[in-house]
């Protein structure tokens, strides 16, 4: 096994920071001169990112990480040549520019960002050229709203004379203890395990190798450039300076939901088929709302809520619904009738999740008008070394999909993407069809990002 320079990785590759619930995403554009200011900030910062090793001395420590689009890498110095190493997609950018009556671009398709979710009339990201431009995401992480305020402050500061235009400030909070999202879920379970990973010290030593279930484990590159990944190749050529060595790609999203209206149709469905809402709701997730995965009924999966598979356990859909979201965006080993190989495959699709929901909860007695926007939602992020054949295929070859593993009508049910609003829960003896009369969750806002290794930020920092 290849050692994995984990003392030069961003922590946020292994720690979604869970001791650290209070979070901001600071968006900023670079003013196009400034040059050798550019260099000293980003000389400063990165002595001051998080990195995976060693663990930070108190758990009350901030944590600060950084990734930066395309055009932030040009602001820093990077050479057209060493630019173009980096994949199609960072280069185009997740909502390229739409000139007037011009079709709409492949990548908007790809990803489903359409009708209200398209780049039209997002926040920030999409076409409108005032707030179109991200060059730099700073992610800031603290204890408490206080520590979190003065870093923010600390951070823009530090950008004064080299940040163009005011920063897009996006706050998350981890919903502490319950650990769920806006609409009632427990978040975050689903996470593949690196391969070569550094071992928690307080790791059960009773818990050895043979706990790992079938799966779990995927090779670092599939996360992290310059490694091995599933395929047994590496996107750089492992050695040397590369600037892309020991990053990732980041995908950003602003996903605005509708917790009102979800609720609403869950209950208005509970009431036509004589079920629970909770029943209907775990049915589109493929989880209850505490985090039980429906296809373990009846199996023994110990305390784990993510060591199960499909294709001995639940095949038919019967359990848990085939076109449910857990299910869509991680398949597991179901999609084709070799389940070694479908497990083998899908292990080259997966993409860690950092996401965090921002805005107030919903409270039951609030009366909020159906479908007003309140600013309630999932900052999204997801870490992954191939956008495409990662976050772009799930996105549009498994939860966009109406044809999903033998399906013929649905897409996501919790996506922001209209497609065809139906939705299959197989039953015996006829299926269940529910028509969601639209999506529940709107894009507001997105980039494409990447993620360096500390070092080679260093580079660029003491670059000519």
């Amino acid at each position: 096994m290849e050692r994995i320079e984990w003392e030069d990785v961003q922590r946020i590759v292994l720690s979604g920071y869970k001791h650290l619930p209070y979070s901001a995403y600071v968006l900023r554009r670079f003013q196009p001169a400034q040059h050798s200011r550019k260099k000293v900030w980003l000389a400063d910062l990165a002595k001051r990112l998080t990195p995976v090793l060693p663990d930070p001395s108190s758990k009350a420590q901030p944590a600060i990480n950084l990734a930066l689009t395309a055009s932030g890498l040009q602001h820093l110095g990077i050479d057209e040549t060493t630019l173009n190493s980096f994949s199609m997609e960072f280069l185009e950018g997740m909502a390229p520019p739409r000139a007037p009556g011009a079709p709409i671009p492949r990548r908007a398709n790809i990803l489903g960002d359409l009708e209200a979710s398209s780049p039209e009339f997002w926040d920030w990201g999409g076409w409108n050229e005032k707030t179109r431009d991200i060059d730099a995401l700073l992610m800031l992480f603290a204890t408490d709203e206080t520590s979190l305020k003065k870093l923010i402050e600390s951070e823009i500061e530090a950008m004064q004379g080299i940040a163009d235009g005011d920063a897009i400030v996006l706050k998350g909070r981890l919903f502490c203890p319950d650990m769920k999202e806006h609409f009632g879920y427990v978040d975050g379970l689903s996470q593949p395990k690196i391969e070569g990973r550094p071992e928690r010290k307080n790791k059960n030593p009773e818990k050895g190798m043979s706990e790992i279930k079938p799966g779990s484990e995927v090779k670092p590159g599939e996360f992290l450039l310059g490694y091995l990944n599933e395929r047994r190749a590496r996107a750089t050529n492992g050695h040397g300076r590369d600037v892309r060595r020991n990053g990732t790609y980041l995908v950003f999203r602003q996903l605005e939901q509708d917790v009102p209206a979800f609720n609403a149709f869950i209950s208005d469905v509970a009431k036509k088929l004589g079920e629970t809402e909770e029943w209907v709701a775990a049915r589109l997730l493929g989880r209850s709302r505490n985090g039980d995965p429906l296809v373990a009924e009846g199996f023994d999966v110990g305390n784990s809520k993510n060591d199960f598979l499909y294709y001995y356990q639940d095949r038919s859909g019967l359990t848990c619904p085939i076109g449910a979201h857990i299910r869509r965006a991680n398949p597991r080993d179901s999609l084709i009738p070799d389940p070694e190989t479908a497990l083998r495959l899908s292990k080259m699709h997966r993409i860690i999740r950092r996401g965090r929901p921002y805005g107030e909860r919903w409270e039951p007695n609030n009366e909020e008008p159906v479908g007003e926007n309140v600013g309630r939602g999932m900052l999204f992020i997801a870490l992954n070394a191939d956008i495409a054949g990662q976050f772009e295929l799930i996105q549009h070859s498994w939860l966009n999909n109406p044809r999903f593993n033998g399906l013929y009508t649905g897409t996501d049910p919790i996506s922001h993407f209209s497609g065809d609003e139906g939705i299959t829960i197989q039953n015996r003896p006829a299926n269940l069809h529910i028509r969601r009369p639209a999506p529940f969750v709107r894009v507001r806002g997105g980039a494409y990002f990447f993620l360096p290794g500390i070092r080679a930020l260093r580079d660029i920092a003491a670059s000519a």
